[in-house]
């Protein structure tokens, strides 16, 4: 009865145990690439770190006050972080994406896949957005200057409206760049 007993649920565990040990090499595989990933990802962000200090893409960015508004976004300190801190994560997913790969877990790969195709076009968006607002701060600066230099009553509110009209079509087009359908919106404006 006992022997019968150990049978029944030894069985199982030697089949746990040796699916486990004909997954080991694909195990260690994914477990290589999300190491090689991680160094791959250090040296880009290195490199694009080390290529935005040498063109001064900060100082050029703080002259037209995009790291304030980088800032006030949430998004960091200046473009090159935020472009440093993007194109790192990026080289983790595509590696995840080869790990999961390795591990044959389809599901999580296509989830992951579809996030890394997500990804530029969530940056293009915010880019988008990004300039927009500078746009629009630019565009209500001159309407205000335009205004007050020919005695128009009511600058500030004309400069407020040219500021929301740009941003209103940033955000339209920004949007569209994500792949979110616009029609309604567009054929109301």
């Amino acid at each position: 009865m006992l022997q019968e007993w150990l049978t029944i649920l030894m069985g199982p565990l030697q089949q746990l145990l040796g699916s486990i040990l004909g997954m080991m090499p694909a195990i260690a595989a994914a477990i290589l690439l999300l190491l090689a990933g991680m160094v791959v990802a250090r040296v880009a962000r290195a490199a694009f770190d080390r290529f935005f200090a040498l063109i001064h893409m900060d100082q050029y960015t703080e002259k037209i006050k995009l790291n304030e508004l980088l800032a006030r976004l949430g998004f960091g300190r200046s473009p090159a972080f935020v472009i440093g801190f993007l194109v790192y994560w990026l080289i983790i997913l595509v590696f995840l994406v080869s790990a999961a790969n390795a591990v044959q877990l389809t599901v999580v790969s296509q989830l992951l896949q579809r996030f890394v195709l997500f990804v530029p076009k969530l940056i293009g968006a915010v880019l988008v957005v990004a300039g927009g607002l500078l746009l629009g701060h630019f565009s209500g600066e001159i309407v205000q200057n335009a205004a007050t230099a020919n005695k128009l009553d009511g600058a500030v509110a004309l400069s407020k409206v040219a500021r929301f009209t740009v941003l209103v079509f940033a955000s339209i087009m920004a949007l569209e760049q994500v792949g979110i359908d616009t029609s309604i919106v567009t054929s109301s404006v």
